[in-house]
């Protein structure tokens, strides 16, 4: 079983898929993702997105976020979804710091389709490759947006602090993910997220331990297979590696 760390938006052409990536996955029977996402799966998400993104009483973002952040949000609403207050201030604060994230790294080069992911995916495809996942969408989404509003604003202030300076925040994200040092993505991916427990148990801790029985399968399935998960469930003391290594699997980093 071969664990690989995905970065999910990369810069076109970006060069990774050589050397050892390319020869585990290409000797592999079967690909397994965080979620495989099916076209049930995609349009899943866009009715987990309607139903639970949009404030539906006279709830609004401007009795969640103080003036400096409030002010923050209309900026950014405006730069990078063309929008204004009466369009924006209805969307909940998980739903909007997902939505700038997204834009703003589209629009500052970044391409879903060049993700890891997503190339995997196609080239799996074409190898008529097994397509698999370690959760199902509704798990997934449910993980990012089943907090009380405490911790959903939370994350939508990190949001938009870190457009204030979004090239440097996104070029140290992606240096950390290129150099394969474990420490440098816990420390540059991770340990921001620690400032609220609750998201980074949600995120990160219950994720990776609601993966390992899959993965258990997958590892006496006498099959080769390539598992492709953020960078970020890999590193750190509570990673699905440090998780397997305490379930006495042997693991070694090969790149």
């Amino acid at each position: 079983v071969y664990l690989l760390g995905s970065f999910h938006l990369l810069p076109k052409n970006y060069r990774w898929y050589d050397g050892k990536i390319s020869a585990a996955f290409e000797s592999a029977d079967e690909l397994v993702m965080e979620v495989h996402m099916t076209p049930e799966a995609t349009a899943e998400v866009q009715g987990i997105f309607i139903k639970n993104g949009i404030f539906t009483n006279e709830d609004n973002l401007r009795n969640h976020l103080d003036d400096a952040h409030y002010s923050k949000m209309l900026k950014y609403s405006k730069k990078y979804l063309r929008q204004d207050e009466p369009a924006v201030r209805k969307m909940k604060p998980w739903f909007m710091a997902v939505t700038l994230s997204v834009m703003a790294i589209m629009s500052n080069g970044l391409d879903p389709n060049s993700g890891v992911d997503k190339v995997l995916e196609g080239r799996a495809k074409k190898r008529n490759m097994t397509i698999s996942g370690l959760e199902t969408v509704n798990q997934q989404m449910m993980a990012l947006i089943n907090h009380p509003m405490k911790v959903q604003t939370a994350m939508l202030n990190d949001t938009l602090d870190q457009l204030d300076d979004f090239k440097t925040v996104m070029n140290g994200y992606l240096n950390a993910w290129g150099s394969g040092d474990e420490d440098k993505i816990n420390e540059t991916m991770i340990e921001d997220i620690k400032s609220d427990p609750d998201l980074y148990e949600a995120l990160f801790v219950k994720r990776n331990e609601n993966w390992i029985p899959t993965i258990e399968r997958h590892i006496h399935s006498g099959k080769t297979i390539f598992i492709v998960v953020g960078a970020g469930h890999l590193a750190g003391p509570d990673s699905v590696v440090k998780m397997l290594k305490d379930r006495n699997y042997k693991v070694d980093k090969i790149q």
